[in-house]
């Protein structure tokens, strides 16, 4: 008797996770963007390739856009965009799918060194948005100047001494992916965002939407 109340329990759990999850994300009129899920990360997956191929065969004509962003070629040496598509097409992804979907090679740790000295979000958007804005794609063409003209715009409102210190006193820095300039597309800012790793890559995807002021939901059914 214990063990079929637990099973009933458990089969009601899982279906009102189920009807949840689908109320909570109203997928219609958002675009879609995914970072990093590719067959080099698939050992890392919480997932199984299979759900994710599947839903975007059953979800793909309620989006506006899906874009698939990855580490390729030209980043690291990775999959081709031509691999890619085959990949995907290999694990049941319909052609007709495949046809509304475009793949995007990112770039790579772009903000990473700030984070794995866990320096905070806020500083690191802060920055960002000044690079961004005046056009500065390397933290190291920041001079003294520059640095106090930072400092004064944001005030008592952000401190960017912790991040100034690190970029200053060091050969790492901060760049300006052509990431940016891509995701500023995407102006209506009603996009869904899933995928990988999810203090990495997929990280900095969310602080670089942050920077751009676009509105963002993750999507946590394929976060790993």
């Amino acid at each position: 008797m214990k063990v079929q109340i637990f099973n009933n329990y458990f089969l009601i759990y899982n279906i009102m996770k189920y009807l949840k999850l689908y109320e909570t994300f109203k997928f219609t009129g958002n675009d879609f963007i995914s970072c990093d899920i590719q067959p080099e990360y698939e050992k890392y997956f919480s997932f199984k390739i299979y759900k994710y191929i599947d839903f975007l065969n059953k979800n793909h004509e309620n989006f506006n856009s899906i874009t698939l962003l990855y580490n390729g070629y030209d980043t690291l040496g990775m999959i081709s965009e031509d691999d890619y598509k085959n990949w995907l097409l290999e694990n049941g992804l319909e052609e007709d799918v495949l046809d509304k979907i475009r793949c995007f090679d990112k770039g790579y740790a772009f903000f990473r060194f700030p984070l794995d000295y866990g320096i905070n979000d806020e500083m690191i958007i802060a920055l960002i948005k000044y690079l961004y804005v005046n056009n500065i794609n390397d933290s190291r063409d920041i001079d003294e100047d520059a640095w106090n003209e930072i400092e004064e715009f944001y005030g008592e409102e952000i401190s960017l001494k912790a991040i100034r210190s690190l970029l200053e006193n060091c050969e790492d820095s901060i760049n300006i992916p052509d990431l940016m300039d891509f995701l500023k597309e995407f102006n209506s800012g009603n996009i869904v965002l899933t995928g990988g790793g999810m203090n990495e890559c997929l990280k900095e995807v969310e602080l670089a939407l942050n920077a751009l002021e676009l509105k963002y939901e993750l999507y946590n059914e394929f976060v790993y």
